[in-house]
């Protein structure tokens, strides 16, 4: 992306640009970047439009046959080229062999195939342009901070990501209410637990990281916490269920040819995940990783009815006493007997 906006910042304009991402932001910053480059303000009202409906690739090279009004060059902005059919897209085909070199198509893509002629044309001629995530996300978000003055301590940015995710458009606007939360000072992580964090997802994370850490006491108070918030049991197994299974993912992606840029994709987690993964896993064996798995696979089966919870709990209580603790209470000691026992595993 870099490289294109840079291409755009020196005046040297392709005849078309089609962009697809799974983050709407970086479009609308190349297609900003390009719009401001093309056809200034004072220009627009002539030199700029927009196709928002059903496009065809008639009505696109009709539009980019259009000379420009006092001004230098047009620009055409196709909201969804996916929503024009393959026989709709000749038109286009041909205008593409010979372009008017004073317009400049942007189009978003939604849906990719690269099999279509037309993408694989574009594709060819280096039209198209696939607008990826960045793979380290501190560094970004530094400088997105930086561009709006914002200055966020170390602890904050990790914490961001944690609370956030890979989500780019997100954020984004969070530095941005961050900024104006702090008021021009530096933005701690105690700071994004109160306006970012939700209760329940900041909770989850401290409990995975936890266990990845061997940590017993965080970890039961994690699981407190979790109860506090009447998070069903259930989804809580659910989710450790997952995380161990990551764990082991990292011991069998070890022992295969896969290069580490693929791990994220095979393992369900954004990029900057995989090495936190990867550093967990070395503090549980497989055999103990193998038993977390079995201890969650009962503990499920207990809470769905299909086991009794008394069986799960080792015999530490009866029937009758379970039921006299009530279901939420049981829930909480069968919770805390699993992570526990999990814990306790870590090498």
């Amino acid at each position: 992306m870099d490289d294109l906006l840079a291409q755009v910042t020196a005046g040297r304009f392709d005849p078309i640009y089609v962009l697809h991402s799974e983050h709407p932001i970086l479009i609308e910053r190349v297609l900003a970047a390009l719009r401001d480059a093309v056809v200034p303000p004072a220009a627009r009202g002539f030199n700029y439009d927009t196709i928002e409906s059903k496009p065809t690739g008639q009505r696109i090279a009709l539009l980019a046959q259009t000379l420009p009004m006092m001004a230098q060059r047009r620009l055409i902005y196709v909201r969804d080229l996916s929503a024009m059919s393959a026989d709709d897209a000749e038109p286009l085909l041909s205008y593409l062999a010979r372009p008017n070199p004073s317009t400049v198509i942007v189009a978003q893509v939604t849906k990719l195939d690269k099999r279509i002629k037309l993408y694989a044309q574009l594709s060819k001629k280096g039209f198209l342009h696939v607008l990826e995530a960045p793979r380290q996300l501190a560094p970004w978000l530094r400088s997105e901070a930086k561009q709006r003055g914002v200055t966020l301590e170390p602890a904050a940015v990790t914490r961001l990501i944690d609370a956030v995710g890979d989500d780019l458009s997100r954020l984004a606007l969070t530095v941005e209410q961050l900024g104006l939360y702090a008021a021009g000072r530096a933005v701690t992580s105690d700071d994004v637990d109160d306006l970012v964090a939700d209760t329940r997802e900041r909770t989850v994370f401290e409990l995975t990281d936890a266990i990845g850490a061997g940590d017993r006491p965080r970890a039961l108070a994690a699981v407190a916490a979790l109860c506090d918030q009447r998070e069903s049991a259930v989804g809580v197994i659910v989710m450790l269920a997952r995380h161990v299974r990551q764990l082991a993912m990292v011991y069998t992606l070890r022992q295969t040819n896969v290069p580490r840029p693929s791990w994220g994709q095979l393992l369900g987690v954004p990029p900057f995940v995989v090495d936190k993964l990867i550093a967990q896993s070395r503090g549980y064996s497989q055999a103990a990783l193998a038993a977390a798995t079995q201890r969650l696979a009962n503990a499920d089966r207990a809470l769905k009815g299909d086991i009794t919870l008394t069986s799960t709990l080792g015999g530490a209580f009866t029937g009758p006493q379970l039921k006299a603790l009530g279901k939420d209470l049981a829930e909480r000691i069968l919770l805390e007997h699993i992570v526990d026992g999990i814990v306790r595993a870590a090498a």
